[in-house]
């Protein structure tokens, strides 16, 4: 049960920073580069995932979210659930090979970044 909060709280609080970030913008889940109209290239915030290590059943990711200013924060989700988030501009995480992930970073009052991976 403690679990089950802790991730709907974490969720909770990073959709409530996506949305802090885009109050007066309209979303764009698509686009893989910032819009100029809202963000400018030395402000935009820039998501790197990097494989760290893997093992036969998983496999470790190193995530980073720079540019822009403002405090940072990442999520990963798989099949609608989070699977792991942290406040912070970089951190790890773990997942089991097969599954199709989304990784989330964003920048309170810059904007976010978001890139879909399938771990093999």
């Amino acid at each position: 049960m403690k679990k089950t909060l802790s991730i709907a709280i974490a969720t909770m609080a990073l959709a409530g920073l996506l949305l802090a970030t885009a109050t007066t913008a309209t979303a764009t889940p698509g686009k893989s580069s910032a819009c100029s109209n809202c963000h400018s290239a030395k402000a935009a915030v820039h998501l790197k995932v990097t494989k760290a290590s893997s093992t036969s059943k998983t496999v470790t990711y190193k995530v980073s979210v720079t540019g822009g200013s403002g405090k940072a924060a990442w999520a990963v989700i798989s099949g609608g659930k989070n699977i792991a988030h942290k406040t912070a501009s970089t951190g790890t995480f773990k997942v089991a090979k097969g599954k199709s992930i989304k990784v989330f970073g964003v920048k309170k009052g810059t904007g976010s970044a978001s890139k879909a991976i399938t771990v093999k």
